[in-house]
């Protein structure tokens, strides 16, 4: 986890502009970085919260959710968020998160933490489906070989996933 965090003194009035990179160490609990994850960030004090947008550059490595190999993830993006002092959370039990809610982060104390806010923008940028390619063919479901370095040998009978069902209706046709 990153130690990066300005002090809300520290940001002028016409706003604080931040370049900096974090080691690869900066996301060593989700998935390993190649290289470091580099960041422009652009502070803006309004009221007691602090608007943040910027842009963050990283090179991850994945495992491709079909064929199992591991492969690089280019993430380059935008983001834009408001950091709110943690006092001004609304204490309820439960709540439905708007879509301007998920935009928020709360902070303790006199600092925001810029370093975790980036290191958040990193694992949001990562998809829920890894693939290593589009077309990415997979293992084969008998010999477990991966298909996309060539085909395994295995006999293969295309098959319905109702073929049991369609089986179990024949059956019964024929006993009923």
């Amino acid at each position: 986890m990153s130690g990066l965090k300005v002090r809300l003194e520290d940001i002028p009035p016409e706003g604080l502009r931040l370049e900096f990179e974090e080691g690869p160490e900066l996301l060593a609990d989700c998935f390993p970085a190649q290289g470091p994850v580099a960041a422009r960030v652009f502070l803006k004090k309004s009221g007691i919260d602090v608007k943040a947008r910027g842009h963050v550059k990283a090179e991850v490595r994945l495992a491709c959710d079909r064929c199992l190999e591991e492969f690089v993830w280019q993430v380059d993006e935008d983001f834009e968020v408001e950091f709110r002092p943690q006092a001004s959370a609304p204490l309820r039990e439960e709540t439905q998160l708007t879509r301007e809610d998920l935009e928020v982060i709360f902070f303790e104390g006199d600092e925001v933490p810029v370093g975790e806010l980036v290191r958040e923008q990193v694992i949001l940028s990562v998809p829920d489906k890894r693939l290593c390619r589009e077309d990415c063919r997979g293992l084969c479901p008998v010999c477990g070989k991966n298909l996309n370095t060539g085909e395994c040998g295995c006999p293969r009978r295309a098959q319905s996933p109702f073929a049991v069902l369609r089986e179990l209706m024949a059956r019964k046709a024929q006993t009923g």
